[in-house]
């Protein structure tokens, strides 16, 4: 039975401060609970006020910065309409911690006097954020690039304000023109550049359960061609933009995928159907290529010996790269069964070479045992972390899937956080932390965020060994939340130092919360070492647990040998406590038997860079010499040099631990530097920063 429930605050801090002396394990600043980025004052919307802000979404540059950006639907005060509507730009400078408003992005009508984009008044919804890991074409790598649907005026709205100035609406109406546009930021999301536009649709035609139905006058031939849900990638060296596309097309090409557009699409009755498909673009071209079909949807019959692709609607693609090198696109769908769907292919750009119209039901993913389905409802995310890990969410669970292996075939497991359930929630890795923040709308036009701990984050990690048992605090090998992965029980437990099979297990970080007290966080899945009922009284047991309260649980106190005692916040006459080998964690009344106090042994690590070598030449030959750098915990084995001549690596040589300095004799002529790697038993370094160059005149 579920006896703890999230969110339960654990009290506040009862000891001195000074007593707080245990390391910190976690970088920067941490606030898993997060906050309100935006709320919807008493403002009109131009559609249902529940949804006037939403599909927010995220990016973070190379400077560390975070912005983001969602939809705002309020009416524009000096048009009455949508027109002059504009996307807000928020950044976080503390990796998400708190976000302030940044910029504006206009719509392309008023960034560009070409008169191409005249039509384009309204900076509307979807945007998607995402910066150039590399050069294309004339956009250069760390440009941010951000992707959205761009549209006319709304003229359902326009016609019913004018007949009835007291209407409101209460859901999407009917704009036109609507289009993917493309805009650059080269300062960090402060102004922007409109780029170009990636495709066209025609008119909104209603959608959000009024697909159809909300059509303005205006709309003669009641058209539903809009376009949606832009995300963007490079793939061998060009951009891709992926969308969902309403336009009405009667088939595609199975050799290539390009869709056939139906000749009378700007006036034939619509089926309401649409497909996903993608564009590329080398960025130097004057336009992009032509669509192809990622999943094209059953087909439908129109009469008249008339079918149409698009039926079940798949819309809001996602792609990320496996760990096996195979590429997984998951979206949703509405035409029975599970409605997110997901594909896998060898390469990203040809989907539909499966003939799969529909594509394999996300329910049937492995997960691991005490983990559920992965959930369904919409709107899915998938985002791949720096280590290869894939993580998941849908609209139907505030939980994420984890893919450890990140493989095609991988199981996943599901891990609580602390944000509730939401269409096109967004997940964003951050490099600085390691952790990943999350953002939402809530309520009426809430945009949330909050930040979850999945393990092997920033940060130095701890082994805490019990003093009396020599025993080291572990989890029985579970890497979620007890409640998942352990059927309800607590299971932070003593075990053998070292003698657990996924050795993160045993590991911890010691982070500080605002409170200034402690949370332990455990390595293999961010959990934790969570008070199992929320009362911490005699006897409560420990469990795995997301880390669900702003404040801390624990006051580290340091004893005088070295050693420190993990007292509760909520109730400081209990402390962490293992009574026994192999005995569970709980707490206790103060006991002076050792059962309470913990050494904190960090983990070894890879060792810290080496400083910037010296390089010398003597004749042909080149001499190096570096100072050993921190060791990370375990004994540096060796050190490879690697010499580079303009451009490219021509010689690697490994010196013996005990030694920093190496020569190369006899080189050819040429300009060289150099970097140092240094290596223990966990692994590489990251390589010095390069020597300075020199230059071999004769060899």
């Amino acid at each position: 039975m579920h006896r703890r429930r999230l969110g339960r605050a654990l009290g506040i801090l009862l000891v001195a401060s000074a007593t707080l002396v245990a390391p910190a394990g976690a970088a920067q600043a941490y606030n898993p609970t997060g906050g309100i980025m935006y709320q919807l004052g008493d403002e009109p919307c131009l559609k249902g006020r529940f949804n006037c802000a939403v599909y927010p979404k995220s990016a973070q540059l190379p400077n560390g910065r975070l912005v983001a950006s969602f939809e705002k639907a309020t009416v524009v005060p000096a048009t009455g309409g949508a027109a002059g509507e504009t996307l807000p730009v928020y950044s976080s400078d503390d990796y998400g911690t708190t976000w302030q408003p940044l910029s504006e992005l206009k719509a392309p009508a008023y960034l560009s006097s070409d008169p191409q984009y005249a039509k384009y008044t309204s900076n509307w919804t979807n945007p998607y954020l995402y910066v150039l890991p590399q050069n294309v074409g004339a956009l250069k790598a760390g440009t941010l690039l951000l992707a959205s649907i761009v549209s006319g005026d709304d003229y359902y709205y326009a016609e019913h304000k004018a007949a009835e100035p007291n209407w409101t609406p209460s859901n999407d109406g009917d704009r036109k023109d609507l289009a993917i546009a493309l805009f650059s930021s080269t300062d960090a999301g402060v102004t922007w550049n409109v780029v170009n536009v990636v495709a066209t649709g025609g008119w909104q035609g209603g959608s959000a359960g009024a697909v159809g139905q909300n059509i303005a006058n205006a709309n003669t031939y009641k058209q539903v061609d809009p376009l949606w849900e832009p995300y963007l990638m490079v793939h061998d060296g060009k951009l891709v933009c992926y969308y969902s596309d309403e336009n009405d097309y009667l088939s595609f090409d199975p050799a290539t995928g390009v869709p056939k557009l139906d000749p009378d699409n700007d006036t034939a009755t619509d089926s309401h159907g649409q497909i996903l498909v993608h564009k590329t673009w080398n960025g130097s071209s004057a336009t992009w290529s032509d669509p192809v079909v990622d999943v094209s949807g059953i087909t439908q019959n129109m009469g008249g010996g008339k079918t149409e692709i698009g039926g079940g609607r798949p819309g809001m693609t996602n792609v990320v790269r496996t760990t096996d090198k195979k590429w997984f696109i998951a979206y949703e769908y509405w035409a029975g069964g599970a409605n997110v769907r997901y594909k896998i292919a060898a390469d990203p750009l040809k989907f539909y070479a499966d003939g799969d119209a529909a594509g394999k039901e996300i329910t049937a993913l492995a997960v691991d045992a005490g983990s559920r389905t992965l959930t369904t409802g919409g709107s899915p995310v998938t985002i791949q972390l720096p280590d290869g890990r894939l993580v998941y969410n849908a609209a139907g669970s505030g939980s994420v899937w984890v893919n450890e292996s990140g493989r095609s075939d991988g199981p996943w497991t599901e891990y609580q956080t602390t944000m509730g359930p939401g269409y096109s929630r967004n997940l964003q890795y951050v490099a600085g932390t390691g952790r990943v923040v999350i953002l939402r709308n809530q309520g009426t036009s809430q945009i949330a965020y909050g930040e979850v701990d999945l393990g092997r984050s920033d940060g130095t990690y701890y082994r805490l060994v019990n003093k009396k048992t020599g025993q080291s605090i572990g989890t029985g090998g579970k890497t979620n939340d007890a409640n998942l992965g352990n059927r309800d029980v607590p299971d932070v437990v003593l075990e053998a130092t070292g003698s657990a099979a996924n050795k993160d297990t045993q590991f911890w970080h010691v982070v500080t919360k605002a409170d200034g007290a402690r949370t332990l966080l455990n390595k293999s899945g961010g959990r934790a070492a969570a008070i199992w009922t929320g009362n911490a009284t005699v006897g409560q047991r420990i469990g795995q647990w997301v880390d669900d309260i702003p404040g801390g649980s624990w006051n580290p106190v340091k004893t005088d040998d070295g050693y420190y005692k993990f007292q509760a916040v909520k109730n400081t006459d209990v402390y962490l406590t293992g009574a026994s080998a192999g005995a569970p964690i709980t707490l206790q009344n103060a006991a002076d038997d050792g059962s309470q106090e913990w050494q904190l042994v960090p983990e070894a690590t890879v060792p810290s860079a080496p400083g910037r070598p010296t390089i010398a030449v003597s004749n042909a030959d080149i001499n190096l010499t570096w100072k050993a750098p921190a060791d990370g915990g375990s004994r540096i084995t060796g050190y490879q040099v690697l010499l580079t001549r303009d451009p490219r690596i021509v010689l690697t040589q490994t010196v013996a631990a005990g030694t920093t300095k190496a020569t190369f004799k006899k080189m050819k002529p040429g300009r060289y530097t150099a970097k140092i790697v240094a290596i223990n038993a966990i692994g590489k370094s990251a390589p010095s920063a390069a020597s300075a160059k020199v230059t071999v005149s004769c060899g």
